[in-house]
């Protein structure tokens, strides 16, 4: 039987960064015991992250908060028929972006076929090019990138987004965008080729 864990012992636990995944499994599993203080930490540390990413498909920003709202509301109604996970993170952004998409086919604004469409509006350019690119951090070279990362289809900034933003690995990215490990393999390194290739 899982016990309830207090407030303080998750304090001490999140304080130390390189236990970032047992921490969100610790608080996960106290969740779904029905730990109110554990699920009021997980929506607190995972809010802003999952507006950011909600806004990337949609420019309405009630829309993107009510979807997160039911997003939480439903996890705390089916706590008890959750499975575990150690990827709290992307299982989150997976259920986000999954109600977002079902919220814009039923106001028919997209057709069932169609997949979101990924905005890189406001994407922050210097970490994408510390990380990808290791250029110097001049304005002329962040201002080429953030060009070239605008006119990049729309799947290869969501999957840049994903990486160098969120830092998800690639099993957690193929969750989320539903495709496969290798897919995002592939597609990483033909954007980030593409991207060396054009500066």
């Amino acid at each position: 039987m899982q016990q309830f864990l207090s407030l303080s012992f998750l304090k001490v636990i999140m304080s130390n960064s390189t236990e970032a995944k047992l921490t969100d499994s610790i608080l996960w599993n106290a969740f779904r015991a029905g730990d109110e203080i554990a699920f009021g930490q997980i929506a607190e540390q995972y809010y802003r992250n999952l507006f950011s990413y909600g806004l990337k498909f949609s420019k309405d920003r009630e829309l993107v908060k009510d979807c997160i709202q039911d997003l939480f509301m439903d996890l705390w109604y089916k706590r008890e028929t959750l499975g575990d996970t150690e990827f709290v993170k992307f299982y989150l952004f997976k259920s986000l972006r999954r109600k977002i998409h079902k919220e814009i086919l039923k106001n028919h604004w997209i057709s069932e076929e169609d997949d979101l469409v990924f905005e890189a509006e406001n994407i922050e350019t210097r970490s994408v090019e510390q990380q990808i690119i290791e250029l110097e951090t001049n304005e002329f070279q962040i201002q080429q990138l953030k060009l070239h990362l605008d006119t990049l289809p729309k799947r290869q900034q969501e999957i840049i987004y994903l990486r160098f933003y969120e830092n998800l690995d690639n099993e957690a990215i193929a969750n989320v965008m539903s495709i496969s490990r290798q897919a995002v393999a592939n597609l990483l390194y033909r954007t980030i080729r593409e991207l060396k290739d054009r500066l």
